[in-house]
């Protein structure tokens, strides 16, 4: 069975998703082949580039770049100019030797349109095609998270993210709201196209239902995986003195892409830092670039050790390893890796109860799933863990038992292989 995949990145928490699968399909003698639209490091033979795969004139990929980005810039629609490759994708040999077309990001998040999403519907008269998301941008006109907005259910705009509440905007901003028509561009874009449609979180499933991507031929929840082999506790107080952290501290990890992201909630953790107790024998190890804190008043008297962006998941296995709780204050997530490489590094996760985390973090059980945006009761929450030792240990344990049981990189891809076997047979529903 040969399944090709598509995708912006293999980086990031989407990127990360496909690319275990990918491994694990191959493990298993899977003819998996990825497509992706940033240029491809390393000498994998079966990680291709979509520019490299479509033979297209230079001067017209340039062009058509240059219309991608002034468009994008001016009112959001690059996605329809963009990647004259999208529309010959269809014809290469590895596509067309595909059993199983799958799409994951088809966004690029901040960067230009890679990929154009009205070359799907040609492909699906060739292929079956399933789509994985990561978010809500299939379905809406512009954001990848909607937040509190529900404009997407019925056509967007105007959108609260590029007009009242500008900095709330994680993608690129365009000079002006164009939300609605590029909504109805994808509104009949995908309608009618026979997409079996995958979901990490139950979440995203329900509302992928009632969006324009309802006629969609079947919706399936399929959990994240994660490296149980990599993402476990071990060494950990070699790490802690690795990062100079002082043996009998209580440990808080947190893992934030920047302190600008809304909604990665960079300003509620500081909040929730500034509620602590007892700073000086407590330490915050945050991965991402979240800059100098010093003289930050949240954060004063606590040891912060920053170690920055970690690309390698062995060394976010053993950052993780140091911690005695994680600390996970999103506005809003579907399924965020982090979530489950902290349970599977037998930790106690507290986070808000937005998008699908409640199905990650069992309250009580595994962690605490506090109600948004409360950042004292999520204070006392950490609190109780450091109060109570054998409390974290014990939600920490069942936070992994939990992993083991539900999001192993094995469990996805035997889900997966059902799938791919219903989808082929005619039988997904």
């Amino acid at each position: 069975m040969r399944i090709v995949h598509l995708t912006y990145t293999l980086r990031g928490g989407a990127g990360t998703a496909l690319r275990r699968h990918h491994l694990a399909l191959r493990d298993q003698g899977i003819d998996s082949q990825v497509v992706v639209g940033e240029p491809v490091k390393g000498d994998s033979p079966h990680i291709h580039c979509l520019k490299d795969l479509v033979d297209v004139p230079d001067a017209k990929v340039r062009a058509f770049e240059a219309l991608a980005r002034r468009h994008q810039k001016r009112d959001g629609s690059g996605d329809l100019w963009a990647s004259p490759e999208s529309f010959g994708l269809k014809d290469t040999d590895l596509v067309r030797s595909a059993d199983i077309f799958e799409v994951r990001q088809l966004h690029a998040g901040g960067h230009r349109p890679f990929f154009n999403f009205r070359a799907l519907r040609a492909i699906a008269r060739e292929k079956p095609v399933i789509w994985r998301l990561s978010d809500m941008w299939a379905f809406t006109g512009y954001c990848a998270y909607s937040l509190e907005c529900e404009r997407w259910r019925d056509g967007c705009g105007p959108c609260p993210q590029l007009t009242v509440e500008p900095e709330k905007a994680e993608l690129r901003r365009p000079d002006r709201d164009n939300s609605a028509i590029m909504w109805e561009a994808r509104r009949k874009a995908f309608k009618g196209v026979p997409f079996h449609m995958v979901f990490p979180s139950e979440w995203l499933l329900e509302k992928a239902r009632v969006s324009l991507l309802d006629q969609a031929a079947s919706f399936t929840h399929i959990p994240v995986g994660v490296d149980l082999n990599v993402f476990k506790r071990s060494a950990s107080q070699a790490n802690r003195a690795r990062l100079g952290i002082p043996k009998q501290n209580f440990v808080i990890a947190a893992v934030l892409s920047n302190a600008k992201n809304h909604r990665k909630a960079f300003d509620l953790f500081a909040a929730v830092a500034g509620q602590l107790r007892e700073r000086q024998r407590t330490s915050l190890v945050i991965i991402g670039n979240v800059g100098d804190l010093d003289g930050h008043p949240d954060f004063e008297g606590l040891q912060i050790v920053s170690p920055g962006f970690v690309g390698e998941e062995a060394e976010q296995a053993a950052i993780l390893s140091t911690a005695d709780a994680f600390l996970f204050p999103s506005r809003c997530d579907n399924s965020a890796q982090v979530l489950l490489e902290s349970a599977a590094s037998v930790l106690p996760t507290v986070c808000f109860d937005v998008g699908g985390n409640a199905e990650y973090v069992k309250e009580g059980e595994t962690g605490r799933v506090i109600a948004p945006f409360d950042v004292v009761a999520m204070s006392a929450a950490i609190q109780a863990y450091r109060d109570d030792p054998k409390l974290a240990k014990a939600h920490g344990k069942a936070a992994r038992r939990f992993m083991g049981e539900n999001c192993s990189v094995s469990l996805q891809r035997q889900r997966f292989m059902q799938l791919y076997e219903q989808v082929l047979s005619g039988a997904a529903q």
